[in-house]
């Protein structure tokens, strides 16, 4: 009885989800799944997304990394849709030397933090690309830091949320971290009504992806509304026509792909995060 899908937040849940969703002719709209692989996706134009592919994000790194002064940066990358594809796209992207590039599996007890660190600073690596997420980031930072490494460390979205000090045994590490993520569209009436009700409702400062996630269960809903009995699919793509959302103004492409709003650069002042 299920219509349509609301996710699934990372790239590899969504590719092992759409290929049983999309032959039972379920719909699903990610808020989260930013992989490359997920445009080129077998899904017979039934899987959509509210965040832009990770090879912009890719670009935007590159441009982060630069303006930090990089020059022979590592890049530790998750073996997962996710960290491979962001990771691949970086060193694609990357004019100058990557000193190393190490993959490692994020599953708690398959990757060693350390041996990772150690191979950035007998690499002689001058700053380190983070595709992670909390737990494994989070190690990694601070096997760096009890390393003595004094280089600049880079994330991208996957550690660009406040939630990220939780996963610290030593929350002074995360100070100087440096990270991407899809930025909100510009001020609207769409965004300013959200903002206020998330305020109002006591929503947490520095989380990520919720305009998105609200956004891919209103597109969802609406679509529903008008044609309950018919085509969600092309619903879907109809209603995702210039949709004017908390996110920003999307519309999906042949792929169900946005275009997206550029990215946002954010950092830990201590354990603050801030996106300015």
């Amino acid at each position: 009885g299920v219509l349509a899908i609301v996710g699934a937040a990372c790239s590899g849940a969504t590719q092992g989800a759409i290929a049983v969703a999309a032959p039972a002719g379920v719909p699903m709209v990610s808020y989260a799944s930013t992989s490359p692989a997920i445009t080129t996706a077998d899904d017979n134009g039934h899987l959509f997304r509210v965040v832009p592919s990770d090879a912009q994000q890719a670009v935007a790194l590159v441009a982060v990394a630069s303006a930090q002064g990089a020059g022979n940066p590592a890049v530790l990358y998750m073996t997962n849709d996710y960290g491979a594809g962001l990771g691949d796209n970086f060193a694609a992207n990357w004019s100058g030397t990557v000193c190393t590039q190490v993959g490692y599996d994020p599953t708690e007890g398959s990757y060693d933090a350390s041996t990772l660190a150690g191979a950035v600073i007998d690499g002689g690596c001058d700053s380190v690309l983070l595709m992670s997420y909390a737990t494994d980031g989070a190690a990694i930072t601070e096997a760096l830091v009890s390393q003595g490494f004094s280089g600049h460390i880079i994330g991208a979205d996957g550690i660009a949320d406040a939630a990220f000090t939780e996963s610290f045994a030593d929350t002074s590490a995360v100070d100087g971290v440096v990270a991407t993520r899809p930025r909100s569209g510009e001020k609207s009436t769409a965004v300013a009504t959200f903002e206020a009700a998330y305020a109002a409702a006591g929503g947490s400062d520095g989380a990520i992806y919720t305009k998105q996630t609200y956004d891919a269960v209103k597109i969802v809903a609406a679509a529903i509304m008008s044609d309950p009995d018919g085509d969600i699919v092309a619903a879907i793509s109809k209603i995702g026509n210039n949709y004017d959302g908390a996110s920003g103004v999307h519309t999906f492409d042949a792929a169900g792909d946005v275009l997206g709003t550029g990215y946002e650069v954010c950092q830990f002042d201590g354990t603050a995060l801030s996106c300015p």
